[in-house]
């Protein structure tokens, strides 16, 4: 990145909670992902393929041309989001990365074979995890949740709580990666938090 160049500071789309997590149940436990780098890259006409490769190379991570594919390292995710297009996500201090690395790794590997575009303040991230997760989700989503058709490492973007939403799962507790645009943030955040409670006592 250029020396005089200062990213603006991050600042959650969400009101301050009372504690660290949204909702924290035994069984539950939702949590904004705060301070991520989002980056959106889509490829250029016929492009797609030596695109996937570029970013594969550049990350040490698959990336799939697949549909509903999310690749990660456990730090960083490579997650299908759209025809020709991926979203790649990270927290720059867990991935070890300077603020604006990982735009300017992607901007150097594509190159030319398509648009890298820095997202990060135009989303808001949520893990949502536990026992009950899936239960959840089945309440906000039409998608089929159940394992053999929806694992660790699947991605979709859909509608969830009546608002256009990327899910990731990352593991099969289950622990999904919910992906939705900043201004829709607080109503989201409040119908996951909604579709909770009917577990607080178990």
């Amino acid at each position: 990145m250029p020396d005089k160049y200062e990213l603006p500071v991050r600042v959650s789309p969400l009101l301050p909670g009372a504690g660290e997590h949204i909702v924290d149940y035994k069984n539950l436990r939702l949590t904004e992902r705060r301070a991520l780098t989002a980056i959106q890259v889509l490829t250029f006409k016929g492009k797609h393929d030596q695109t996937a490769v570029a970013i594969g190379k550049a990350l040490g991570i698959e990336c799939s041309t697949e549909p509903g594919i999310s690749n990660s390292d456990g730090k960083t995710q490579v997650t299908w989001n759209g025809p020709n297009s991926w979203m790649i996500v990270c927290c720059d201090d867990e991935a070890g990365r300077k603020p604006g690395e990982l735009l300017q790794t992607l901007q150097d590997a594509v190159g030319k074979l398509g648009a890298v575009v820095d997202q990060s303040h135009g989303r808001c991230a949520l893990r949502l995890g536990g026992a009950r997760a899936r239960q959840v989700m089945a309440k906000n989503t039409a998608i089929d949740l159940h394992p053999r058709a929806f694992a660790p490492g699947r991605c979709a973007m859909t509608s969830v709580a009546h608002m256009n939403a990327t899910i990731v799962q990352v593991d099969d507790a289950p622990t999904y990666d919910l992906f939705v645009i900043r201004s829709l943030a607080r109503s989201f955040a409040h119908a996951i938090e909604h579709a909770c409670h009917e577990f607080a006592n178990e």
